[in-house]
Order: C-alpha cells, then sequence, then structure tokens
C-alpha cells in the first residue's frame, strides 16, 4: 500500500516539476519574444506571471521552483551576457533579489489560499452531511403536539374527525410508538383476587 502511495506521490512531483519547467519556459519565451520593447533591465518581467501561475496551480513549492528556475533562467539569459560593472551591476542584483522575494511571497501566499479553500470545501461538505442528516432524522420523527381531548372515564381519545379511539390506537397510528401489554403490580393484585 505505502509503495502505491509513493508512486502517486513520484507522479505528482513529476506533473508539478513538468507544468513548472513548462510555464517558466512560456514566460522565456515572450521575453525573447518582447525583448524590442521591454529593456535590457526588465529581465524578470513575464517570470513573475510563471511564478503566480505555478504558485497557484500547485501551492508554495511549484511556486519556490518556478522562482529558482526563471531566476536562472532571466541570469542566464539576460543578465549575464549583457553583465556590466557599476551602476547596471548594482540594478541587476537588486532586480535579482526583488524577484526572489517576490516570488517567494507570491508563493506563501498561494499556499495560503490553498490551505484556506481546502479549509471551506471541508466545511462544506461537513455542513451538507450534517443537513442530510438532519432531513434524515426529521423524516423519522413524528411527535404529538397540542392538546389531547380525553375521556375521563375510559379514556378514549377523540381524534381531528371526532370519532372516539382507545388511547394505544391513537399513538401507535400518530407516532412510531407501539405498545406491548403487561400488568403493574397493583392490577395483578386487583384481578387476580388476591
Amino acid at each position: 500500500m505505502s509503495s502505491l502511495l509513493q508512486t502517486k506521490r513520484w507522479r505528482a512531483a513529476g506533473r508539478e516539476l513538468v507544468l513548472t519547467i513548462t510555464a517558466v519556459a512560456i514566460a522565456t519565451g515572450f521575453r525573447f519574444l518582447l525583448a524590442p520593447v521591454l529593456t535590457d533591465r526588465s529581465s524578470f518581467t513575464l517570470s513573475t506571471l510563471a511564478v503566480m501561475v505555478c504558485a497557484w496551480w500547485g501551492g508554495w513549492r511549484m511556486g519556490l521552483l518556478a522562482t529558482a528556475l526563471a531566476c536562472t533562467a532571466g541570469l542566464w539569459l539576460f543578465v549575464w551576457p549583457f553583465n556590466e560593472v557599476g551602476l547596471h551591476a548594482f540594478s541587476d542584483a537588486i532586480q535579482t533579489v526583488l524577484f526572489v522575494v517576490t516570488g517567494a511571497g507570491i508563493s506563501v501566499l498561494a499556499e495560503q489560499l490553498h490551505r484556506e479553500r481546502e479549509r471551506a470545501e471541508q466545511q462544506a461538505r461537513d455542513r451538507e452531511l450534517l443537513i442530510r442528516e438532519l432531513r434524515e432524522a426529521s423524516a423519522n420523527v413524528r411527535a404529538l403536539r397540542g392538546l389531547l381531548p380525553i375521556c375521563a372515564g375510559c379514556k378514549k381519545i377523540r381524534d381531528d374527525h371526532g370519532s372516539w379511539q382507545q388511547l394505544e390506537v391513537y399513538i401507535r397510528d400518530h407516532s412510531e410508538a407501539d405498545f406491548s401489554h403487561g400488568l403493574c403490580p397493583e392490577c395483578v393484585v386487583k384481578y387476580s383476587g388476591l
């Protein structure tokens, strides 16, 4: 059983990795296409979208993985080939640090959203189960309510149609109760002639 669970976890991790690599590759591809429009210093602009998509889809692990992959791709493809000293190098370092911090923040927030959504879904399932149980219980409950007109002499009960029924018949017809007859100790003495 544990090997099956382990296989499922490996498959899920593999899917997450493929989705993350795909998202970062798409963002990097669009960055290449938009290179004439974007400035040289906007190395991670579209990578943030890849991080958001991955974090939304798979939580903090995929978000952090996308951050690491996008940071590596951005540095390797857009920063290091144009390596300059001075102000541009400092700007590149600041931009890289900000991207990593932003990616980590997005990942953490997405994970919190995932947990809250799962909690809300579980509460909704619990609420539906409780409602179903209450409906089943209320369908099985038949209670007597109000004043019952009863004869002081023979103890028969008058029903809604005006006819008189024995107490046992009325209660059996208007509730889930049934009767078994016996004699109390006083009646045993009274009816046995002792």
